[in-house]
């Protein structure tokens, strides 16, 4: 099934609903249509279909959602670039994933001036929010197409969305999804638009590139829910918009969470309309959670916890509702606060396994590697073959993660094999700070970590030894990282010492790094 069909049956059933609301803007569903319809054909026009990669560079915006299902409705694969990124990595991510056509806000245009030359394949350049000599804006490209549908010939299998998450290599992968992966959530956690009910209204702060926002994006408009849009998260602005908008759901992240449980006006706000808050994308501490359980189901406020990874298409099990009401007998609350350290139960139409090193399936509270299989599980790495091989094998998806199941079938996750630091629903590589650090002329070597943090879930550790005589201030450090990097992938902490811990074959033991530095203070 082509996703762009999520639209089309909505802008069906329910036209006249209000589908998207962002940027001072109200789109109903009949326009969206519309709108897509036209982009689509401008699209075509430009020789856009199937093999074509479209990529953006903005914040949320509601375009975002018009040039998705544009790009879906024609065959093109949808490529979200991180905002966040530095021109090194964004010259990265626009070249291996061949993107030819960009869209791009002005805030991120000198970014796009100096790299230009780097990216031949970029053939044509649309302006979003702004004006440039010699370019197209996007309301005149859209404008220039037909309202008449367009209906690709596409297979399930092929490709609709290619999002960048950060490996355990310096170099970020593109996670290939097609629209049977993307078909598969949706369908399976959402129905569609029901004209006889109240519209549900939901909130994404979580950037599009993200697979938490992209996935939230296409669940809304097949469900027939308003999306309201935030360009970034802000906690009173988030708050703000749930009460202006009468939002029902919302998705944020641990961060999110926490930061909105601190607002110091946060009683003010009428949140009576908002009925569920799924948090998820980074393991969420437990006293964070703990209060969020105090401060949100006694206001009628429902939480939800989801697990899972942009390989798997999103959430992969949940932690429902009722495990986060303590309304029960003291046995039954003493359980769920147990289960408040798992991340849930499987979702019905995944499988979800605890494997063994050598492929066997691992019986009840035993740890190993989690796994998974079904429709939702990606092609693999675009033009990473090698690392596709290791992370898909027997058709069972390899996560990294280690965990164990207990007997009523909750998840909990007790490690990670892989080095990855999940900051913010972020997940940062250890090998590309590394690198950045060392090229650094006073640091010799560097191996990065990261330790637990209430606010981020997790923050960059740098143990690093020095080169010279001279060592930099951590300031000066941070600043040199920030230039090469997005600033979130910045450390937080240094830890300076004489030499890294290392086996018989020179491998760093990060095992022992944790051990040692695995807090916040040095």
């Amino acid at each position: 099934m082509n996703t762009a069909e999520f639209l089309t049956i909505s802008s069906a059933i329910v036209p006249d609903r209000i589908a998207v609301a962002g940027d001072d803007e109200r789109v109903t569903y009949q326009d969206l249509a519309s709108r897509v319809n036209r982009l689509a054909q401008a699209l075509q026009a430009l020789g856009t279909g199937k093999g074509a990669n479209v990529g953006v560079m903005s914040v949320n915006s509601p375009a975002f959602v018009e040039i998705y299902y544009a790009a879906a409705a024609v065959g093109a694969t949808f490529v979200p670039l991180n905002f966040r990124a530095k021109t090194e990595e964004l010259t990265y991510m626009i070249s291996s994933a061949d993107v030819n056509i960009l869209f791009i806000s002005e805030r991120y245009w000198p970014i796009l001036e100096e790299i230009r030359g780097d990216v031949p394949q970029v053939e044509h350049v649309f302006t979003l929010d702004f004006e440039a000599p010699g370019y197209q804006t996007y309301d005149q490209l859209r404008e220039s197409g037909e309202d008449i549908p367009v209906f690709a010939d596409i297979e399930d299998d092929d490709p609709t969305l290619i999002i960048y998450t950060s490996g355990t290599t310096s170099l970020p992968k593109g996670v290939v999804l097609s629209y049977k992966a993307l078909t598969a959530l949706v369908v399976n956690t959402q129905g569609p638009a029901d004209p006889t009910a109240d519209q549900e209204v939901i909130l994404v702060s979580v950037p599009f590139f993200h697979i938490a926002g992209a996935t939230t994006m296409l669940s809304a408009i097949f469900s027939g829910r308003r999306l309201v849009i935030l360009p970034a998260f802000e906690p009173q602005a988030w708050l703000a918009a749930i009460e202006r908008e009468k939002v029902t759901h919302a998705f944020v992240v641990p961060t999110m969470l926490k930061r909105t449980m601190e607002v110091d006006d946060f009683d003010r706000f009428d949140l009576s309309t908002l009925r569920l808050i799924t948090y998820g994308a980074a393991p969420m501490p437990y006293d964070v959670v703990r209060q969020a359980v105090d401060v949100f189901p006694p206001r009628g406020i429902d939480l939800m916890n989801a697990y899972g990874q942009t390989e798997a298409t999103g959430s992969m099990t949940f932690l429902g509702p009722d495990d986060h009401r303590l309304d029960g007998t003291p046995e039954e609350n003493e359980a769920k606060l147990r289960r408040l350290r798992s991340v849930g139960r499987t979702m019905p139409d995944v499988d979800v396994a605890i494997l063994a090193p050598d492929g066997r399936r691992l019986a009840v509270d035993e740890e190993g590697e989690i796994c998974i299989r079904g429709d939702r599980v990606m092609r693999g790495y675009h033009k990473r073959d090698e690392d596709t091989g290791s992370a898909l094998v027997d058709g069972w998806l390899h996560t990294g993660d280690v965990g164990k199941l207990d007997a009523d079938g909750y998840l909990f996750i007790t490690g990670r094999i892989k080095d990855m630091i999940i900051r913010g629903g972020e997940n940062l590589a250890p090998a590309e700070i590394e690198q950045v650090l060392e090229d650094h002329p006073s640091i010799a070597e560097a191996a990065v970590i990261g330790v637990p943090d209430n606010d981020w879930g997790e923050i960059v550790k740098a143990v690093v030894v020095q080169d010279g005589a001279e060592r930099p201030s951590e300031e000066d450090l941070t600043a040199y990282v920030k230039s090469r990097l997005a600033s979130y992938k910045a450390p937080a902490l240094y830890e300076w010492v004489d030499e890294l811990p290392r086996n018989q074959l020179g491998k760093i033991l990060k095992t022992e790094l944790r051990e040692r530095y695995g807090v916040a203070a040095g």
